[in-house]
């Protein structure tokens, strides 16, 4: 007898295309400062007239308003658009997923540090030097504490975010501020003093924020102080 005919194996199943290829593994969709992928996620349009720009500006103040509330989680487009009382088209028209909406408030917060840093930047040897350890601090951090009471979303969405260029502004314009008064300092005495002044002034207003968020006034309060302390000591050579 002729064997009966084998049947053919089956070919194996191709696996599902996954929904979010591309995206690495473990990676959280939440993640607010990722750079999205150019295809997956088209860039914010700028308004184009004036009635667009002021339609931003609501958008961008509602989204301001949730996170000094609730944090960046609570952001989504649905969210926003509710409290800035705008339609989904608006909202998907001029930032087409979170991700541009809250890097428009990133860089917007960027640029007023930018511009704190050139101000600090154009202030004299001779300026500097006029000032008590106090005086000189104050005016060193009182515009970016006075950036941060009238922005109560800046920590919350700025936490976590490393921006080495500011921060090397901001260092630069400690090391200026020490250059002056300090001029008996050597260089690797003036970059430590700088490095530590910029540690007490940024670590403890993020730790702050992380621990207790709703003293924040506090922490604004003391930290200059705290660095006050430590520029005279620095000067009086302890």
């Amino acid at each position: 007898m002729n064997a009966s005919p084998r049947k053919a194996s089956p070919r194996p199943r191709k696996a599902a295309a996954s929904k979010t290829a591309g995206a690495s593994p473990g990676a959280s969709p939440l993640a607010p400062l990722a750079p999205p992928a150019a295809a997956q996620a088209p860039a914010a349009r700028q308004p184009q007239q004036p009635r667009g720009t002021a339609r931003v500006e609501m958008i961008l103040a509602a989204a301001s308003q949730l996170i000094a509330e609730s944090g960046t989680a609570a952001v989504s487009i649905h969210a926003v658009a509710r409290r800035a009382k705008t339609s989904i088209g608006s909202m998907y028209h001029f930032f087409p997923h979170r991700e541009g909406l809250l890097d428009a408030l990133v860089q917007r917060h960027l640029a007023s540090i930018r511009a704190i840093n050139e101000d600090i930047a154009k202030l004299s040897p001779a300026t500097w030097r006029s000032l008590t350890a106090q005086g000189a601090v104050d005016r060193l951090v009182t515009p970016f504490i006075a950036h941060l009471r009238a922005h109560p979303d800046f920590l919350a969405l700025m936490h976590g975010r490393v921006d080495t260029q500011e921060d090397a502004e901001f260092i630069r314009g400690i090391r200026c501020m020490l250059a002056a008064r300090l001029p008996q300092a050597s260089s690797q005495e003036t970059d430590d003093y700088a490095a530590v002044m910029h540690a007490m002034a940024a670590g403890g207003m993020h730790v702050g924020h992380e621990r207790d968020a709703a003293r924040q006034d506090v922490y604004l309060r003391e930290i200059p102080r705290a660095l006050a302390a430590y520029l005279a000591l620095a000067e009086a050579g302890q």
